[in-house]
């Protein structure tokens, strides 16, 4: 890898990466097990097997080790969306409207409020654009086989479907919290009350970007990050919330150069380094010790426009899947390359 320089930002060092470098080994991608076109990977998980589950709008896929098994409507599924095992193992894809068990062979579809199962799952329930009337926007916890409702606090009121449609999957926070992302406010759930982390606590009620949270993360140390399509990355500390985007200089017009200001996604290595997915300027990694940041884009094999989510493996593998193309990279030390 050839660093092209480092430049003095306020509190960051930032170091553009290029894969034009004579340094840097010539990788072939070995295309086996590249998943099928889709519009984009939404979701991974690794279920208690060591199966990897993939989740896009256009097919649910299951790679075993050796092959990749595709589900879609024909078994079952409706939109596919967030993925879930339960601590029965069993394999649940919920999209804000519609819950889908797996069952062996293929999908059954199971109504919110009737799903069955062991404690642990909670998944969100949301309007649909298309939806007329009103259903509130909330919370179910499936627990003692039965799922309960808890509304989120919101005022009733038909734009809700838009504002507080899910966005992501269920956080738990050190503290036992469960964080969970709607498009424009995160919820935080504990002793049966809600926190909520929105345009007003994170600084933004005089910014007149859209809201668009697309992604949480609950840190090594119990922070919550927050990845913001439209203002970039913040960090809840249980007091306050930070603007890690402005904090750095990485905001919007802020510099001449890549910004993080549409942060879809986030997680942490066994390092303790902090990686980014964003819309349009590739995977970014920040290392809190040295305060550095780096900035992968195609150069450096991150060929997807979106990486959409960062998914860490049991054995500490980080699965950056991305969007057009919808693909599923790796970092080997010095470049990204395609495993899926």
């Amino acid at each position: 890898m050839v660093i092209l320089g480092v430049i003095m930002m306020s509190c960051r060092h930032f170091e553009k990466n290029t894969a034009s470098g004579s340094t840097q080994p010539h990788i072939e991608n070995d295309s086996s097990f590249w998943l099928k076109e889709t519009r984009g990977i939404r979701d991974i998980l690794q279920d208690r097997k060591g199966n990897l589950w993939f989740s896009s709008p256009d097919y649910v896929a299951m790679f075993d080790g050796k092959t990749l098994v595709y589900f879609t409507e024909k078994d079952g599924l409706g939109s596919p969306g967030n993925l879930h095992e339960d601590a029965d193992g069993k394999i649940w894809v919920e999209n804000g409207t519609q819950v889908f068990v797996y069952h062996g062979q293929g999908f059954s579809e199971i109504r919110l409020d009737s799903i069955a199962g062991p404690n642990g799952l909670w998944m969100q329930r949301g309007l649909s654009p298309t939806d007329t009337t009103y259903a509130a926007p909330g919370l179910y916890e499936v627990r003692s086989g039965n799922a309960v409702f808890h509304p989120y606090p919101v005022k009733e009121h038909t734009d809700n479907k838009y504002l507080y449609f899910p966005s992501t999957k269920a956080a738990i926070g050190k503290d036992s919290t469960v964080w969970m992302g709607t498009m424009e406010r995160v919820f935080g759930f504990k002793d049966q009350s809600f926190v909520s982390i929105g345009r007003k606590e994170m600084g933004r009620h005089e910014d007149k970007r859209q809201m668009g949270i697309r992604g949480i993360f609950v840190d090594s140390e119990g922070k919550l990050w927050i990845a913001d399509n439209g203002a970039g990355v913040f960090v809840y500390n249980g007091k306050e919330t930070l603007n890690f985007t402005r904090k750095h200089n990485l905001d919007e017009g802020s510099n001449a150069g890549s910004t993080l200001h549409r942060a879809f996604s986030v997680s942490e290595d066994a390092a303790g380094t902090m990686w980014f997915g964003t819309v349009y300027s590739g995977i970014w990694s920040y290392h809190p010790k040295t305060g550095i940041f780096k900035n992968y884009t195609a150069d450096n094999g991150v060929k997807s426009d979106n990486i959409w989510t960062i998914y860490k493996t049991r054995e500490g593998q980080l699965l950056f899947a991305g969007e057009s193309p919808g693909a599923v990279y790796i970092w080997n030390g010095n470049t990204f390359i395609r495993k899926f």
